[in-house]
């Protein structure tokens, strides 16, 4: 066992500590590992109030093709009280280094890292191929650059009267409330939080009409005619980069029913039988030992 693999161990264990009594056991950050550093670790980040139980069946299935996994829970995500109000307490700069102390445990744990985030995890994806180095692969999915059906310059001014108005939760299904599922998930989300998550969604946006990204590769995988998001805009962000000569690319996943979330086995239109193999072979390259 390599001293920097073991050095990643320790990482890690320091950010698992981080989940105390409050927090879901299957919310807590997971990982997935082969015992020994392998050719490419991935980091998974979930989405807007939801956890790693999202990945409960993705995070494995990543394992079983060669890969050390690690799923982080992202902060005030994951309290076994669902109708917590303290992810209204949602930072921006809690998310950005959040990601950056799990980039840095990837890479210790792989030759290679690749990073696949949904929503507000795919927001953060696209921000570390943006703005950070050491990233091979990264794959947002169904990244929050734009709330709903909305375009960017009405969610960027959504985003700016959020942080000033007071915080309202909003449950994701008003007639179903404390029903929702995934049951491990929060049922409503704070527009603070919304707010948070568009600063760097917005920055991403700006940086991308100046600048090339830096990660190697990007593939941007969306759901069609996903309900909570709008795809357009990671589109115009992917073809952004193009511009700038990078590697990247956008995929739509067809879905039925209409579902925002390809992941979580526990979210009641999930169709994971079809989603799952598309988002596999994205890192098989990777994985085979192709050259980026």
């Amino acid at each position: 066992m390599s001293d920097r693999f073991q050095e990643g161990l320790a990482a890690l264990a320091r950010l698992q500590a981080l989940d105390g009594s409050t927090i879901l056991p299957a919310a807590r950050t997971q990982a997935w590992l082969h015992g020994e550093l392998r050719p490419l670790c991935v980091l998974l980040l979930h989405g807007l109030t939801n956890n790693p139980a999202q990945f409960a069946a993705f995070g494995p299935a990543l394992h079983e093709r060669g890969a050390n996994v690690i799923a982080v829970r992202l902060p005030h995500h994951g309290e076994s009280d669902r109708l917590t109000t303290k992810l209204a307490r949602l930072q921006s700069l809690e998310l950005i280094a959040t990601l950056d102390d799990a980039l840095e445990i990837a890479s210790m744990l792989g030759e290679r890292t690749a990073v696949m985030g949904h929503s507000t995890g795919g927001t953060l994806a696209a921000y570390g191929a943006q703005f950070r180095s050491g990233i091979a692969l990264a794959v947002p999915v169904c990244p929050g650059f734009a709330v709903l059906r909305f375009s960017r310059p009405v969610s960027r001014a959504i985003m700016l009267g959020a942080r000033i108005v007071p915080n309202v939760h909003i449950w994701w299904d008003p007639e179903l409330r404390e029903g929702f599922r995934p049951a491990a998930a929060y049922p409503r989300f704070p527009t603070r939080a919304v707010a948070a998550v568009m600063r760097i969604a917005d920055a991403t946006f700006r940086a991308a009409r100046r600048t090339a990204p830096i990660a190697q590769k990007i593939r941007a995988v969306v759901v069609a005619r996903d309900p909570a998001v709008n795809n357009l805009e990671t589109q115009r962000l992917v073809e952004r980069w193009q511009r700038h000569g990078a590697d990247a690319t956008y995929q739509e996943l067809i879905t039925e029913p209409l579902n925002h979330d390809p992941f979580d086995p526990d979210s009641p239109r999930a169709r994971t039988e079809s989603t799952y193999p598309m988002l596999l072979s994205l890192f098989d390259d990777l994985l085979n030992g192709t050259p980026s």
